[in-house]
């Protein structure tokens, strides 16, 4: 009964997070209106913070609640399955290939192979911490001396800035209260289990929080926006990494398991090569769909093995 009753908390405090989220990005893209953007900028910036931002929070909260294993399981377990499950199920989908450019890749691939550096030490440093804040600089500034910025007069919308700053300061509320809720909650059901705080962090809060980013794919997919989920997907994992991952460094002790680098990273590595080999067939060779369901099937099996090779460590 216990175990029931933290579970629907659980939930509710997901519908929370995703439900903030969803207002956060809605109010948002407001800014975005004023200036003209590529869709893939779009999707690298305002709807990837803005779907990173359930894991951003149970992140910070995890760390604060010194649940810091909980927090680093939910930012790999969401980068996986951002690629394995959202991408993967994008890829039945994509119907013409990539325009814009990739320079963004640069920061996405630094930043996995550097979380595998910090994985292997067995403890996020400070140095380390740093690093990634750095990726992030490096990210921002590929995105300004991108091309894809057009310069547009800012419209005059001050009459609805009050509402616009209501809805972001009601979206940030429930942030906070539906990452509180779930980082409880999920440490409660560890215990109840009797199974590691990572554990629950890989499944169940990073299948959790990545809902957000499923549910901006399909809307893009649906408007015929492919590259915005290409962008969604490359700089929700940056964000995740970026913002999350220094902070362990910063304000916690946690020593990291290795099966934490030996299972969980080398699955986001193998998955992050098979994603940047499928856009680069996007980017630059003729587009073939039946090419792309084929990595979204492998996507998806990889995703549902590792599920379930997680879930027999039960």
């Amino acid at each position: 009964m216990l175990l029931l009753q933290n579970f629907l908390i659980l939930c509710f405090g997901l519908a929370i997070l995703i439900w903030g989220a969803d207002k956060f990005v809605a109010q948002s893209s407001v800014f975005a209106k004023r200036i003209g953007v590529s869709d893939l900028i779009i999707g690298l910036t305002l709807v990837a913070f803005g779907t990173s931002a359930p894991e951003i929070f149970i992140g910070i909260s995890g760390i604060f609640n010194e649940s810091a294993a909980l927090s680093l399981g939910t930012v790999i377990g969401s980068n996986i399955s951002n690629i394995a499950l959202i991408f993967g199920i994008a890829c039945f989908s994509l119907r013409k290939q990539i325009a814009d450019s990739l320079i963004n890749l640069l920061p996405f691939v630094i930043s996995f192979i550097w979380l595998g550096f910090a994985l292997f030490n067995g403890k996020i440093n400070q140095f380390e911490a740093i690093v990634f804040i750095g990726i992030l600089g490096l990210f921002l500034f590929t995105l300004f001396k991108s091309n894809d910025l057009k310069e547009e007069n800012i419209q005059d919308q001050a009459g609805s800035i009050f509402k616009e700053m209501l809805g972001l300061t009601i979206g940030l509320i429930g942030l906070i209260f539906g990452s509180h809720l779930c980082v409880n909650h999920a440490e409660n059901i560890a215990v109840i289990l009797g199974v590691p705080e990572i554990i629950i962090g890989l499944t169940i809060l990073a299948l959790g929080t990545s809902l957000p980013e499923l549910a901006a794919s399909i809307a893009a997919l649906v408007k015929k926006k492919a590259q915005m989920v290409v962008g969604n997907i490359i700089g929700s994992n940056i964000f995740n990494l970026v913002f999350v991952v220094p902070m362990i460094g910063f304000f916690s002790a946690l020593t990291i398991e290795d099966t934490v680098f030996e299972r969980d990273f080398l699955v986001l590595a193998l998955l992050s090569t098979a994603f940047l080999v499928a856009i680069m067939l996007l980017k630059f060779a003729p587009f073939k769909g039946w090419v792309m369901k084929l990595f979204g099937l492998t996507f998806v099996s990889s995703y549902i093995a590792y599920i379930i090779n997680l879930s027999g460590l039960i």
